[in-house]
């Protein structure tokens, strides 16, 4: 069955022995600084925006993350910093591909691993 699923490059892989090294200090400028505070660029492909909560949480349909010009990357990066969660429907981001990913998430900053030791939360005798 897994060879016939479209999506096997996404299935979870469980390597305990690959070791990355340390996350160094970098340089950084956060891309929502860069964008209008109006962001005229972001919504104009007529997408759907709901508020969840006044203050947290918005949830937009109808805007193809993949396809944002930089301007439009930028009013996101502010658009998250304002309502802290956003959420977004109907992505192709499974379809585009790792190396269309990969450039997609450096755009906003240097990529790094975050490691996760699942034995650090489990007491395992």
């Amino acid at each position: 069955m897994p060879d016939q699923y479209k999506y096997n490059a996404y299935l979870p892989v469980y390597d305990n022995s690959t070791v990355f090294p340390a996350t160094e200090s970098f340089e950084f400028t956060d891309k929502g600084t860069l964008a209008e505070k109006s962001k005229p660029h972001l919504f104009t492909s007529g997408a759907t925006i709901t508020k969840l909560t006044p203050r947290i949480g918005t949830e937009i349909k109808g805007l193809q993350l993949s396809k944002l010009s930089d301007e439009q990357k930028n009013e996101l990066a502010l658009l998250i910093a304002e309502r802290g969660v956003v959420v977004f429907r109907g992505q192709d981001f499974k379809d585009i591909g790792a190396q269309k990913q990969k450039e997609f998430g450096e755009y906003f900053g240097k990529l790094h691993v975050h490691v996760c030791d699942v034995s650090s939360f489990l007491k395992i005798n």
